[in-house]
């Protein structure tokens, strides 16, 4: 709140309960009662990430929007020049992993194992190592609103959508509290819609398989 005030605009804070089974709900409603820019939306179960951030993206009524995880490991001092690559035409300034120290081995591993398999047989490239801690113009919001795909992968949709983009590197801050919630398992099914949703690779191998059955 305070960077957004510093920024000297105009802007809300728009936060998404993902169903949380803590006193986030309280916490949310007492905040909003001295902090008119936020408004809280609360899922009445868990519904995960991808659905969370496109009810935000719903509800966002900016001319440019910033994504942020609730946890801080995406710092704020990134704001301002998040904005100033906005201000000179950028219409996505997303951030990038500087490393990936902070993980294991396994998901380090997982990782790149990942962004090859896609990048190599995908219509378009998703930048390696890019997640969701992004600001968006107001038109590229839209164009994302526009897209019709129910299981959305949102590391593909913003890549599909094009538009100007500018990388900046940042190294994630220490989780403030709580821990991750994904597992292997997650892990693993996250991985299964990145490459089914934007990879040729499921093509083919339904291809492979009706030449199988011919045969």
């Amino acid at each position: 709140h305070a960077m957004l005030t510093q920024t000297g605009h105009p802007f809300e804070i728009i936060v998404v309960n993902d169903g949380s089974r803590d006193a986030s709900a309280q916490v949310l409603r007492s905040l909003s009662g001295h902090m008119p820019e936020l408004h809280a939306l609360h899922f009445s179960r868990n519904f995960g990430k991808e659905a969370a951030i496109t009810a935000g993206l719903d509800a966002a009524q900016g001319d440019a929007v910033l994504l942020m995880d609730a946890d801080l490991q995406h710092s704020p001092n990134l704001v301002p020049q998040m904005l100033q690559h906005w201000y000179n035409g950028a219409e996505v300034v997303y951030a990038v992993r500087e490393n990936r120290d902070d993980e294991n081995a396994l998901k380090k591993f997982g990782s790149g194992l990942f962004y090859r398999i896609v990048n190599r047989n995908a219509r378009f490239a998703l930048p390696e190592d890019a997640g969701d801690f992004r600001l968006m113009d107001r038109k590229v919001v839209l164009a994302l609103r526009r897209l019709p795909e129910r299981n959305r992968f949102m590391k593909g949709l913003y890549a599909w959508a094009g538009f100007r983009a500018v990388a900046l590197p940042y190294t994630p801050q220490a989780r403030h509290s709580g821990s991750t919630h994904f597992d292997a398992l997650k892990l693993i099914n996250f991985a299964i819609d990145g490459m089914t949703s934007f990879s040729t690779w499921p093509l083919r191998l339904i291809s492979l398989m009706g030449l199988l059955s011919a045969a």
